[in-house]
C-alpha cells in the first residue's frame, strides 16, 4: 500500500516492484472522518511494454481472383519492447473502406498470411500491427494490391423500344460488379414457341463495353421472344433475361395510307395520309425502308412532326444505285402503330450532270474528230502548195539551165540556123545571148516531139550536101561577158580523132528516120561542139567569145579523155558545107546513142 498525502495527485509510479510478475492495483480516497470505497481492480503484468514500431517490408501479391498473399517482417528490435505474440491484418476494399473493412488475427509470430473469398479483379487495401503481452502495436501504411479478373456479375436489367412489328431496340445496363475488363456482350434471342414448325435461335457478340443496345430486325410479327444477355471479361459471368411481343401493341395507331414517291434531283419526298390515330392522339410519324431485294426493314427517318404528311431528305442518306421500298408508321403513347403497304420500289442513283452524260461525251468526240481532220486537210493542202511551188521553180531554172544541159537555137546572121549543145550547167543569165553588143534572148528550144520531118525534107537536105570533102569549122558560143569565163567547156583530151555522130546518121539512110521511134522521156546525152577542117576530120576545140561569120556548127557526144590538137578556125569569109564521112566508123569512135536522130 502506498499512501499518497497530496490531494491533488492525478498519476504517480510505482517502483521496486518484481519483473515478469501480474500486479492487481486498486484505488481509495480517504479524508478526516475515514477512508472510502476501493476501485475496481486492474491487472499489470510487470517486466513488458507494447511494440512501439510497426512491421516492416509489407507486401502484396495477387494469387487468384478472389485471393491476397501477404507478406511482412517484424519490427525492429529495440521496438519490440517484449515478445511478439501475433499479428493483426485489416484490410478493405478500395472504394468501400467503411463498408468492407474486416481484421484477421494472428496469435503466432509468423511472417505471412493469406486472403481469401475477395472480390474479383477489385483493389484492396491492407495494414499490418504486431503486439505482445504488453497490447498492440501501431499499424503500418496501408499499401494497394487488386485481385485477379474473374466472371463478371449479369448486367442490368433489359430494356426495349421503338417496338415494330418486325424490329425492337434491345438495351441494357452494364453489370454490377464486372470483376475485370470487360470485353464485351453476348445476345441471344429465340421465339418462345416455334414459328411455322422452326425454332430460330440467333446468338449476336456485341464487341466491347458500349454501346449497351442493339437493333433487332429480323423478327416475326406477332410472335413472343425471349432475350437473354451476359457479360465477359476473359470468361462469360451469368445473363439476364427478358421477353417481348413483337407487333403494335393495344391502343397503337392503324397504318397510313399507301405512301408515293416523287423525284427532284437528289432529293426523294415521300407523300402518305394519315390513318386510325388509335386510342391517343398521333404524336409523331417515322418512315422505313429496305432495299428492294427483299432486304430488312430498318427506321429511316424518326420524330417527323405529326402535322405533315409529306417528307422530302436527300438521297445521300442512301446507298447510290440500290433500289428502296418506303412505308409509314404512325406513332402515339400507346407505341409504333400498323406500318402503312410498301411503296413502289424507287432507284437512289443521282441524276448525272449533262457533262457526264454518254451523248455529251459523244458529241465531244465526235467534235474532236472533226477538228483533226481538218487540221490534216489544211496540213494536207499546204504541202501540196509547197511542192507546186518548189516545181514551179525548178521549172523556170530548168529553162534557165538549158544550156547545159540541152540545145540552144541561136540565129546568126545568116539564113542556116546554127544548133549548139553545151555540157555545163549556167545561171540564169547565160539565157541571154549577146549579138552585135546588145543581149538578146535565145528563142525557144524546140522539143524532139515537137519536130515533124518527112523523107522528102531528108532527099532535099542530102542533095545540098557536096559529095567532095569539106571541113568543120567551129562556131564559137555566144554568151555574156559576164559569164565566159565561166561558159567554156572542158577540152576532151583522152581521144585524138572522135567520130561524129552526125556523119554516122547521115552515112546510114536507115537512121534518118529514126526520131521517129524514139520514146518519149528519153534524156538526151551531153553533146559537144564540132568544127569542120580542111582535113575532113573533126576536132574539138573550146568554145570562145568571138564574133564569127561560120553560118552553122555541130555538136557531137564528148569522147574519151585522150587530148586532141585544137584545130584552126576558118575564116569569116570561108562558106561552111556539111561534110558526109564514109559509111563505115573511124576506128577509136564511139557508137552513136539512140534518140539523137530526132535532134539531127
Amino acid at each position: 500500500m502506498r499512501n499518497l498525502t497530496e490531494a491533488t495527485l492525478t498519476q504517480y509510479e510505482l517502483d521496486n516492484l518484481n519483473k515478469h510478475r501480474r500486479y492487481e492495483i486498486r484505488m481509495s480516497v480517504y479524508n478526516a472522518v475515514g477512508e472510502g470505497p476501493t476501485s475496481s481492480p486492474q491487472e499489470v503484468f510487470v517486466g513488458e511494454a507494447v511494440p512501439t514500431a510497426a512491421p516492416q517490408n509489407v507486401a502484396i501479391q495477387s494469387v487468384t481472383a478472389t485471393q491476397l498473399d501477404i507478406t511482412w517482417e517484424p519490427p525492429p528490435p529495440e521496438a519490440q519492447n517484449g515478445d511478439i505474440q501475433g499479428y493483426k491484418i485489416y484490410f478493405w476494399e478500395a472504394q468501400r473502406q467503411n463498408e468492407t473493412e474486416k481484421v484477421k488475427t494472428l496469435f503466432l509470430p509468423e511472417n505471412g498470411v493469406k486472403l481469401k473469398n475477395l472480390t474479383g479483379y477489385t483493389a484492396y487495401l491492407v495494414t499490418i500491427l504486431a503486439f505482445n503481452a504488453a497490447g498492440d502495436g501501431p499499424r503500418s501504411p496501408p499499401i494497394r494490391g487488386r485481385t485477379q479478373q474473374a466472371a463478371p456479375s449479369s448486367p442490368g436489367a433489359i430494356k426495349f423500344s421503338e417496338l415494330t412489328t418486325t424490329s425492337v431496340n434491345v438495351s441494357w445496363e452494364p453489370p454490377t460488379f464486372p470483376n475485370g475488363i470487360l470485353e464485351g456482350y453476348r445476345l441471344i434471342y429465340e421465339p418462345c414457341m416455334p414459328v411455322d414448325g422452326v425454332s430460330k435461335i440467333v446468338t449476336v457478340d456485341v464487341k466491347g463495353n458500349s454501346p449497351l443496345w442493339l437493333k433487332v430486325k429480323d423478327l416475326a410479327e406477332g410472335v413472343t421472344y425471349r432475350f437473354r444477355i451476359r457479360a465477359k471479361t476473359f470468361t462469360y459471368g451469368p445473363e439476364v433475361e427478358a421477353n417481348i411481343t413483337t407487333g403494335p401493341g393495344e391502343g397503337a395507331p392503324g397504318p397510313p395510307g399507301e405512301p408515293f414517291i416523287s423525284r427532284y434531283g437528289s432529293a426523294i419526298t415521300i407523300h402518305w395520309s394519315s390513318g386510325d390515330p388509335g386510342k391517343g392522339p398521333i404524336t409523331r410519324y417515322v418512315i422505313e425502308a429496305r432495299p428492294s431485294d427483299e432486304g430488312l426493314w430498318d427506321i429511316l427517318i424518326k420524330d417527323i412532326p405529326k402535322e405533315v404528311t409529306s417528307y422530302t431528305f436527300s438521297m445521300d442518306i442512301l446507298k447510290q444505285g440500290v433500289s428502296y421500298d418506303f412505308r409509314v408508321i404512325a406513332v402515339n403513347d400507346y407505341g409504333y402503330g400498323t406500318p402503312s403497304a410498301p411503296s413502289p420500289s424507287v432507284s437512289a442513283q443521282k441524276a448525272n450532270p449533262f457533262y457526264e452524260e454518254w451523248w455529251f461525251l459523244v458529241v465531244i468526240a465526235l467534235v474532236g474528230l472533226i477538228f483533226i481532220l481538218l487540221l490534216v486537210f489544211v496540213l494536207i493542202i499546204r504541202g501540196q502548195s509547197k511542192k507546186y511551188a518548189k516545181k514551179s521553180d525548178s521549172g523556170g531554172n530548168s529553162k534557165s539551165s538549158a544550156l547545159g544541159h540541152g540545145e540552144m537555137v541561136s540565129l546568126d546572121e545568116s539564113s542556116f540556123p546554127a544548133l549548139e549543145l553545151n555540157n555545163r550547167r549556167l545561171s540564169v543569165k547565160n539565157s541571154f545571148c549577146r549579138k552585135n553588143g546588145i543581149y538578146t534572148r535565145s528563142p525557144p528550144r524546140p522539143s524532139p516531139g515537137s519536130l515533124h520531118y518527112s523523107d522528102e525534107d531528108v532527099t532535099k537536105y542530102n542533095d545540098l550536101i557536096p559529095a567532095e570533102s569539106s571541113s568543120l569549122t567551129e562556131k564559137p558560143s555566144e554568151i555574156s561577158d559576164s559569164q565566159g569565163s565561166d561558159s567554156e567547156y572542158e577540152v576532151d583530151q583522152n581521144q585524138q580523132k572522135a567520130h561524129s555522130f552526125v556523119n554516122h546518121y547521115i552515112s546510114d539512110p536507115t537512121y534518118y528516120n529514126s526520131w521517129r521511134r524514139q520514146q518519149k522521156g528519153i534524156s538526151r546525152a551531153q553533146a559537144y561542139s564540132y568544127t569542120e577542117s580542111d582535113s575532113g576530120d573533126p576536132d574539138h576545140c573550146p568554145m570562145s567569145n568571138s564574133t564569127s561569120t561560120q553560118q552553122g556548127s555541130l555538136f557531137r557526144p564528148k569522147p574519151s579523155r585522150t587530148p586532141t590538137p585544137q584545130t584552126p578556125v576558118n575564116p569569116p569569109s570561108q562558106q561552111s558545107t556539111l561534110y558526109r564521112p564514109p559509111s563505115s566508123l573511124a576506128p577509136g569512135s564511139r557508137a552513136p546513142i539512140a534518140g539523137f536522130s530526132s535532134f539531127v
